[in-house]
């Protein structure tokens, strides 16, 4: 089995950081069928066909880890930088 593990660090308001993942999370889930669900205000848990994980939302940082399947397990690099992109795209600009 294999893992992703980001630790994403920001500099901006947590309602501002959980706007941003829900779009990012819906990117997910349209492509990979990566389906999400907010458990608490900074906790939100990962779900889909070979994919378990959790994301958690810090004051300055994201932490996301995500278990993968054996069929997801290609696709392991293309998933974190498309993760680590969308982040940037929006914490950065």
């Amino acid at each position: 089995m294999s893992e992703i593990n980001i630790n994403y660090p920001f500099d901006c308001h947590i309602d501002h950081s959980k706007e941003t993942l829900k779009a990012m999370l819906k990117a997910l889930e349209d492509k990979y069928a990566i389906q999400h669900q907010f458990e608490t205000e900074t906790e939100c848990k990962l779900n889909g066909s070979g994919v378990n994980g959790l994301l958690t939302i810090h004051d300055d940082s994201i932490d996301i880890h995500a278990k993968l399947g054996f069929f997801m397990m290609p696709f392991k690099s293309i998933i974190e930088k498309e993760i680590i992109d969308k982040l940037n795209e929006h914490f950065l600009s």
